[in-house]
């Protein structure tokens, strides 16, 4: 039975539309509702900068983390729209595939909600996406959604 559901979020609209069905599933199943952004510590050629953005200067990291959760927030209420459904945010740092698989661990998550890529075939062929990398590695369910 599913109890906790973890929706990787990448500020993208195919992530918005996994945030909506994850909500409606949580509500249905009674099941809790997480959402994770990774921040990767160094680009690594995989999907895009968050809200297409600048990288922040080293300085300015938490300033920018706090950002980032202040529009995870903005989205949540707005996608979400329902009070009666606690959502937790979490945002992180690292690598998107470990990070994602860390927090699904820690987290006792028994599925894991994603947006697809917007990628087209020969990019993703090339570069790998990190909804393909969990689809693939994930020890959990995943749901993928277009």
């Amino acid at each position: 039975m599913t109890k906790r559901i973890l929706v990787a979020h990448d500020f993208s609209e195919p992530a918005n539309r996994a945030l909506a069905l994850a909500a409606d599933l949580a509500k249905a199943l009674g099941a809790s509702l997480d959402v994770v952004h990774v921040h990767p510590e160094v680009y690594a050629g995989r999907g895009e900068p968050a809200l297409g953005l600048p990288w922040p200067a080293p300085d300015q990291e938490e300033r920018y983390l706090r950002f980032l959760d202040t529009e995870l927030e903005r989205l949540v209420a707005l996608v979400v729209g329902d009070d009666t459904l606690q959502v937790t945010r979490h945002v992180v740092r690292g690598d998107p595939v470990k990070a994602i698989e860390a927090t699904v661990a820690e987290l006792g998550a028994d599925m894991l909600c994603q947006g697809s890529t917007g990628k087209g075939t020969v990019a993703r062929a090339l570069l790998g996406s990190v909804s393909q990398l969990l689809l693939r590695t994930s020890k959990i369910p995943v749901l993928t959604v277009h």
